[in-house]
């Protein structure tokens, strides 16, 4: 499962805001690292609506401001759904409005009065559904209710990145689980590739699922990120894919590449779970890990791991392909699982090595399946030149 990101502050001040999300992007785009995008300015702006409404809820007779805030009988504060294309910028204003929001305590108490977390939507109903079969193995018929409970313990401001249905397990819940959520005060901020009318699109029986989407466009804005610029897709189309040799130049400008590709986020490690375990990413930022191939590839891990670091990230930077012979063939292996999972969804893959795609592989066992790969990375790799020179 993703990191939960939380925070809970120990003193409640007045000024509660970080760096708001348009003065973030304006600084981006100053800098040079992004270009100006009028649909990306329009959803900052909005976004830093929502942070100063939620801020002003915990300035002075906060008590008495949330008391009403958190009242059902009392009209809510609708979070944001922001929806758009792939490359349009969303995991990074995502990123922007969860750094500018401060949270606060009641300097009394020292209860937390709004905690924010963040994960990916996957993770969450990941969580959501062990939580309820927790529940239920001692009480078959524990009422959603309590999980909602759990779930809102962890904070009232639930940011989710990329909503996104498609087990009907999950479909069959969300309308009670939102309903829950929203009942005790969540405030949902979430992106999307697709309107929320488009969720769960054709999918077994839908006409249940259709609450849940009226339930969403009652509690959050619609706002789509207009059509533009696909940002990440015209810089990778300029950008090498494959950089050898493997010397300080390459690693300096896969590093580079890495910042450029991520928006120039701040670094920081997540965690994808699966069946259970978990995989510790140290490096991401946005929608993009960066890894040594050994980080990756040389642990135990199996095709559905693969999978579902495909299905979080947008890209991944690896660091230090290696050769693979007759002494690595289950690095090998591995590595075909992860090109293969990255292929399969669309995703991007900028890499290091000490050799050309070409020349990658000399073992025996998988001399067929890795020419599929080495197909693939040159497919991958077709958006510009596949090295840089060798001198340093």
């Amino acid at each position: 499962m993703a990191e939960v990101k939380q925070q809970q502050h120990s003193q409640a001040m007045p000024s509660n805001m970080g760096v708001l999300p348009s003065v973030a992007l304006d600084a981006l785009v100053g800098k040079g690292d992004l270009r100006f995008d009028a649909g990306q300015a329009d959803a900052a702006r909005a976004l830093d609506d929502l942070v100063s409404r939620i801020s002003s809820f915990q300035t002075p007779n906060l008590g008495r401001r949330l008391m009403g805030l958190f009242d059902k009988t009392t009209p809510v504060m609708r979070g944001l759904y922001i929806h758009g294309g792939v490359g349009r910028g969303k995991t990074m204003l995502m990123d922007m409005f969860f750094d500018a929001l401060d949270v606060e305590t009641d300097s009394t108490s020292g209860a937390a009065v709004m905690g924010k977390w963040r994960l990916h939507f996957h993770d969450f109903m990941v969580l959501a559904q062990d939580l309820i079969h927790a529940a239920r193995k001692t009480n078959p018929d524990a009422p959603i209710e309590a999980v909602a409970d759990q779930l809102i313990a962890r904070g009232k401001i639930i940011c989710f990145d990329e909503m996104e249905i498609r087990d009907i397990a999950d479909a069959m819940i969300l309308a009670r689980l939102f309903t829950a959520l929203f009942d005790r005060g969540a405030i949902v901020v979430t992106t999307s590739n697709r309107h929320a009318d488009e969720l769960y699109k054709n999918g077994l029986h839908r006409d249940r699922f259709l609450p849940f989407i009226a339930l969403l466009k009652q509690r959050c804005e619609m706002l789509e990120i207009g059509a533009g610029t696909d940002w990440r897709g015209a810089l990778l189309a300029g950008l090498p894919a494959w950089f050898h040799p493997n010397n300080e130049r390459a690693r300096a400008a896969l590093n580079t590449s890495f910042a450029q590709v991520s928006g120039h986020m701040t670094p920081h490690e997540e965690i994808v779970r699966v069946a259970g375990r978990d995989i510790v990413l140290e490096t991401t930022a946005g929608d993009v890990a960066m890894v040594s191939f050994d980080e990756l590839c040389d642990r135990p891990l199996a095709a559905r791991d693969y999978l579902a670091i495909a299905g979080r990230f947008t890209g991944i930077v690896m660091h230090d392909v290696p050769a693979f012979t007759v002494d690595n063939e289950h690095l090998a292996r591995r590595f075909m699982w992860l090109i293969d999972a990255l292929y399969d969804r669309g995703r991007f893959f900028l890499a290091s090595s000490a050799l050309a795609v070409d020349k990658l592989y000399s073992g025996e066992k998988w001399q067929f399946e890795f020419a599929r790969t080495q197909s693939r990375l040159r497919e991958m790799a077709g958006r510009g030149k596949s090295h840089i020179p060798a001198s340093d």
